[in-house]
């Protein structure tokens, strides 16, 4: 039987045993794709088929972050293809970033010739590349979800339209892998939030109602203890007072975070509102001795916002440039920034901290993500974005092992007339 299939293949004429090769390549990757469940491993294994099916030097698979508004590199084949996944590209940078942008192929003969070509990329891997094939992933509705690409064919010739056709195959096939397994882990995040969520809910309420009972203790307490002069009560009391400040805070984050509500909107002077903010909660920064400067910027008059969840926004931020900075030499600086539409305004807060690794940077905004071991509780970042969220807002950050970190929110000057985000 094998000898008939032998000879079978060997009388097929060339050009139909290279139809036949590609045809079982791309059989190949519909399997992977029935068989394998790891995201990650199955994008591999496709872009290593693709590379071969089209006798490419590399090849690299671009994933599309919505919120940041850039392409990350997911998967780069090669020998040299592990020096380029550190590299980001905006809609328009680059061929692949060009390519996501317009949605529509890119086949480029010679890179040296085409202004769009980003050498970046060779000079972190120390790869020439020659041509590239860039093929965009999109999803339902034309969701842009990332670039294929392929670099260098190994014969020296440019890629054709017979490559083009394949690599819309290819495209289609992991555009629809990637769709759904988008789709599966949003399920999953959801439902596991909307559990936390209740659970916070329902704890929360109870804790609260023990939490003012403490509150109303200790201002009883201190009325009563007057000026006393037992250094121990003092002491004693002074830790019970911390604590149940530490327990108010978990429980607002928990509050916040835990319940869907539209903000209730007031208006107020921004520059004035951050002044009294810091001032209620500059205690934490005089006890390490932390210089803290304003640079507002006076073209800001009233906005909306919710007096209350932007409170809780620069609390968070504020506490944690003050755990970031050493004590004696901290720097904490808040400012303010009108946008140049005059709608939109920025709130930046900077520490020269320690900074934060670029392996947690997205990682800062997950519930329950910590730093702080158990003195964190992996609320306050979360709360932050979700609040600023609440005001069709946007947040950034910036930082630097070593050197610091800065927020930067950017807010509506009124919330209530700017479309809500999707």
């Amino acid at each position: 039987m094998q000898f008939i299939a032998h000879n079978l293949w060997y009388n097929i004429p060339v050009e139909n045993k290279e139809y036949l090769s590609k045809f079982k390549v791309l059989e190949k990757i519909s399997s992977f794709i029935s068989s394998i469940y790891n995201l990650h491993r199955l994008l591999n294994l496709i872009m290593e088929e693709s590379k071969n099916i089209l006798k490419a030097e590399a090849s690299s698979l671009l994933l599309y972050d919505k919120e940041k508004k850039q392409l990350f590199f997911e998967v780069a084949t090669g020998k040299k293809g592990i020096g380029v996944r550190a590299i980001k590209l905006k809609l328009g940078q680059g061929i692949a970033g060009f390519c996501a942008k317009e949605k529509k192929i890119i086949n480029v003969k010679d890179v040296l010739k085409d202004r769009r070509f980003f050498s970046l990329a060779d000079k972190k891997s120390h790869f020439k590349t020659k041509s590239i094939l860039a093929v965009p992933l999109t999803g339902k509705r034309g969701k842009l979800l990332g670039v294929l690409e392929v670099l260098n064919r190994r014969d020296g010739k440019p890629f054709d339209k017979e490559d083009e056709e394949l690599m819309k195959i290819i495209a289609s096939q992991a555009s629809l892998t990637i769709e759904n397994a988008q789709l599966y882990l949003e399920n999953v995040k959801n439902a596991r939030m909307a559990g936390v969520g209740e659970t916070m809910l329902s704890l929360s309420h109870d804790i609260k109602n023990i939490l003012n009972g403490l509150v109303g203790g200790v201002s009883l307490i201190d009325e009563t203890m007057g000026a006393s002069s037992d250094e121990y009560v003092r002491e004693g009391w002074n830790i019970v007072k911390v604590n149940v400040n530490r327990i108010s805070e978990l429980i607002l984050d928990m509050l916040n975070y835990s319940s869907k509500k539209k903000p209730l909107l007031q208006e107020v002077n921004l520059n004035n509102f951050l002044r009294d903010v810091i001032k209620v909660y500059d205690e934490k920064a005089k006890e390490k001795n932390i210089r803290v400067e304003f640079q507002l910027d006076e073209r800001i008059k009233d906005v909306k916002i919710d007096v209350n969840g932007m409170q809780r926004v620069i609390l968070n931020l504020f506490t944690n440039a003050c755990e970031a900075v050493s004590e004696g030499a901290g720097l904490i600086k808040i400012s303010t920034e009108m946008g140049d539409s005059m709608k939109t305004y920025l709130i930046k807060i900077f520490d020269n901290g320690v900074g934060i690794p670029p392996e947690n940077l997205e990682k800062i905004f997950d519930v329950f993500f910590t730093t702080k071991g158990h003195k964190g509780t992996g609320l306050g970042l979360p709360v932050v974005k979700k609040i600023v969220s609440e005001h069709n807002g946007d947040i950034d950050i910036v930082s630097e092992q070593g050197k610091g970190t800065i927020f930067t929110l950017k807010l509506p000057v009124d919330p209530e007339n700017v479309k809500k985000k999707k």
